[in-house]
């Protein structure tokens, strides 16, 4: 990598300077510790790191993660206490600036109804009672309504559907009026959807200007989906998202099992 030319040139101290900064940012060399926020192998109580949205979603600990699954009734079942049926797991931890996150998930259930999503960086509204800290209003969730949330809450989400799809809430302006095509930052991205059984590894990098999205199989390895949204393309009056918690949302009938959750600062 250098010859003894090379060191004369730029002084022994200078040499030794950058030769670190060469092997700690090698890939063999993996990340720095400092820059970890938060880490969850999921095996423990999740009590620890997380509290719950809803009161139907059954969680365990299982040998591979930790179990979470939505509640059994769905809007054609009942059009009323559907809601109920959802949850939502949110850090306790707080996340400021640009981050990573990144777990492995495996979905459990077959139903064709619902899907999962991903909060990045979520406060409330800051009109009461929604106020920016959304540990303050859990009692408010505990049926969770998907209305609570795209209403009165400030994030960005990656929604796991048939196709890939980034929004921002709230889908409504300060006037109550619905906002252009309800949140959604285009494009909708293709991808062959998250098969049941089969693992997956979850990157997502949020910057102060996008949100790029990684996935890989988990076994192999091989990258499936990389694709970046431009998160500028909101509303005039809507501020770039900075601060808040994680969250993982569960619809109704939904089943996965997550393991190895970490936060780092980008």
């Amino acid at each position: 990598m250098f010859d003894m030319k090379d060191i004369r040139k730029i002084g022994y101290n200078t040499f030794i300077f950058f030769l670190l900064i060469s092997v700690t940012h090698s890939p063999l060399f993996g990340q720095t510790k400092s820059k970890i926020l938060f880490e969850d192998n999921m095996m423990n109580n999740w009590q620890n790191n997380w509290f719950l949205d809803g009161q139907k979603a059954p969680l365990e600990h299982r040998e591979n993660g930790l179990y979470f699954s939505g509640g059994t009734i769905t809007k054609s079942d009942d059009p009323e206490n559907y809601h109920a049926h959802h949850a939502v797991l949110w850090t306790k931890q707080v996340f400021e600036g640009d981050i990573r996150i990144t777990y492995g998930m495996t979905r459990v259930d077959s139903s064709d109804y619902g899907n999962t999503l991903l909060y990045i960086q979520a406060q409330g509204n800051g009109k009461e009672p929604f106020v920016k800290d959304i540990s303050k209003w859990n009692k408010l969730r505990e049926i969770p309504a998907m209305s609570l949330y795209f209403e009165n809450m400030d994030l960005i989400s990656l929604s796991f559907r048939e196709n890939l799809r980034c929004k921002r809430y709230p889908w409504k302006d300060s006037r109550g009026e619905w906002y252009p095509k309800r949140g959604l930052i285009e494009p909708m991205v293709d991808y062959e959807g998250i098969i049941p059984g089969k693992k997956y590894s979850v990157e997502v990098e949020k910057r102060s200007s996008s949100v790029t999205l990684r996935l890989y199989d988990g076994e192999t390895k091989e990258l499936l989906t990389d694709f970046t949204w431009d998160t500028t393309r909101i509303p005039e009056e809507l501020d770039i998202i900075k601060l808040g918690r994680i969250g993982l949302r569960h619809m109704s009938t939904k089943q996965f099992i997550y393991k190895n959750f970490k936060v780092e600062r980008l």
